[in-house]
Order: structure tokens, then C-alpha cells, then sequence
């Protein structure tokens, strides 16, 4: 019913995958086959999906092409990214599935900053992508970089960015992220140090890796040049709230969708996670589907 409304049919080893139940692969498969003889769900060319969405089938196969393209140009855009040392992971976000974007959506982009960098870091990437004017305008979106969501080293405990109860938009978000700048296992350690995806997905094989406490937090230069980052991350910090719109500003602490400390950076002031809650809610309502 979730990937439904995002229009994506799923096969059987991803509702293994992104089922919140501790299951055995084949009595899932079982029940999906009953499911699918009562007519209650169907299934063809291998994907499952509700009464009267066949077509997503071939929705499903044309987004795989235009995310593929998408996500090259991605790579193409923040090559110059790895300039920057404090850059440690780059992924495509809002995926909501495995290469789900549509034609015309731009590309949401999630970075992890080294620690005390995260400002700089903004400034420096975004910065960037509007020199080569690759960021999102009120002229256009279509394949454009999205830089809204930063977190550094001390940011990476996503839980309390979720709504309570629940947040199922946020959880997949979470899970579709794809990595196209990751030399050292920094998404690895993004889902290390939030053990509790791992306990919402536990069929969910991206969780395999352990890490040391300390992990990407060392820092092996010399001191002077330890003095002068915080001096640029400070500099970069003033610059960009004095250019930042007020709209934002007010925002800050006030809207789900807008943080600004130094650790996390996110920029989505209309930030529709409620609204996906509830029409999922109603559309459980609707198959008589209850938790």
C-alpha cells in the first residue's frame, strides 16, 4: 500500500526487504501467493500490486531509465565535490524504491560532512552547483541538483528527525538513499549508527557492517590547519545566514522541514511527510488493513 501511492510495484525479495516483520523469505512468498489466488493482490512479469494499478508495471520500467539517467548526471555534476575533504558521502534521496524519479523531478541530494565542517561544506557544495547553475529555479527543476539536506559526523542519529508515532516516509527515505560518493563506508555507518531502522526492517540485508565508535572522527592534521577550518566553517557559517532568505530563518526550530545547527542542515519548507502519513493511513482504512 506504501510503495503504491509512489506508484512502484515490488517484488517479492523487496517486500521481504522493507517489511517491518521479522519473516522467513519463503513463508512470505506463500502468503503472497494465497494472496494473490484470493484475488486480494496480483502479480505479473514478477512484481505484486494492488486491484487496478497494472500499469505500473511499465511506470516502474520507464522510471528505472530516467532515474539511471538522473543519477549520471548526478555523478557528472559534484565530481568536483571530492575536492573538498570534508565531503565524506554524497547520495540521491527521495527515491522512495530502487530508481523511482520521474521525468521531470529534479535530483535530491543528501551529504555528510566531516565534523565542524558542515557550513563550509554547504557552502562550498551549493555554492558550487549554482556557479554551473545546476540548482533548482522558479524557471525549472528537471534534472537540477537539490543540495536541501546536510548532516555532519555529529548529526548522523536520525532519530529524532521521525514524526512519533511513526514516519513511514522518512524510514524509506532513509533506506532508498543511493550512494554516488562513498570512498570510505560512510552510508555503511549512517545505518550503523541508527540501530533503529535496522529493528523497523529486520529482513533488510543492508545492515551487515560494524564500525568502531570513533569511526571518521579522528582527525590526523596538524593543528594549525585544525584552527583554520573552524575559522572558514565559522566564516562560511555568518555568510550564509546573512544571504539566507528571512523565510527561512523564522522557520528554523519552527518547521519539521527547516534545521539549522551544526549539525544537521535541511532545507524543505514544505515538508509533506504528515500528509503522506495520513493518506497511507487512509488508504489502509480503505483494504481494511489495521496494524
Amino acid at each position: 500500500v506504501f510503495f503504491d501511492m509512489f506508484n512502484y510495484p515490488l517484488t517479492s525479495w523487496e517486500i521481504w526487504q522493507n517489511l517491518e516483520m521479522a519473516t522467513d523469505f519463503l513463508a512470505l512468498k506463500t502468503e503472497l501467493d494465497d494472496l494473490v489466488t484470493k484475488n486480494i493482490i496480483f502479480q505479473r512479469n514478477g512484481y505484486y500490486f494492488l486491484p487496478g494499478r497494472e500499469g505500473l508495471n511499465a511506470v516502474r520500467r520507464e522510471r528505472y531509465n530516467y532515474t539511471n539517467y538522473k543519477i549520471k548526471l548526478a555523478k557528472k555534476a559534484i565530481r568536483l565535490f571530492k575536492w573538498l575533504p570534508s565531503v565524506k558521502l554524497v547520495t540521491v534521496s527521495n527515491l522512495i524504491g530502487h530508481h523511482n524519479l520521474r521525468e521531470e523531478s529534479d535530483i535530491d541530494i543528501f551529504i555528510i560532512s566531516s565534523a565542524k565542517r558542515l557550513w563550509l561544506t554547504r557552502l562550498f557544495c551549493t555554492g558550487l552547483m549554482k556557479i554551473v547553475r545546476k540548482r533548482p529555479t522558479v524557471f525549472g527543476k528537471q534534472d537540477k541538483m537539490c543540495l536541501s539536506f546536510y548532516a555532519s559526523l555529529e548529526g548522523l542519529d536520525m532519530a529524532a528527525l521521525r514524526f512519533k508515532p511513526d514516519d513511514p516516509y522518512f524510514d524509506y527515505w532513509f533506506l532508498g538513499l543511493f550512494p554516488i560518493y562513498d570512498q570510505d563506508k560512510y552510508l555503511a555507518y549512517l545505518r550503523f549508527r541508527n540501530p533503529w531502522l535496522k529493528k523497523l526492517f529486520p529482513n533488510n540485508l543492508l545492515f551487515k557492517d560494524n564500525f568502531l565508535d570513533n569511526y571518521g572522527q579522528s582527525n590526523k592534521k596538524p593543528k594549525p590547519f585544525l584552527i583554520i577550518g573552524d575559522f572558514l566553517n565559522s566564516l562560511a557559517k555568518k555568510i550564509q545566514m546573512a544571504i539566507m532568505p528571512r523565510t527561512l530563518k523564522d522557520l528554523a526550530d519552527k518547521n519539521s522541514g527547516v534545521i539549522l545547527s551544526e549539525s544537521i542542515l535541511r532545507f524543505y519548507l514544505n515538508d509533506r511527510r504528515k500528509v503522506y502519513r495520513q493518506k497511507y493511513y487512509d488508504k489502509l482504512t480503505l483494504f481494511n488493513i489495521y496494524e
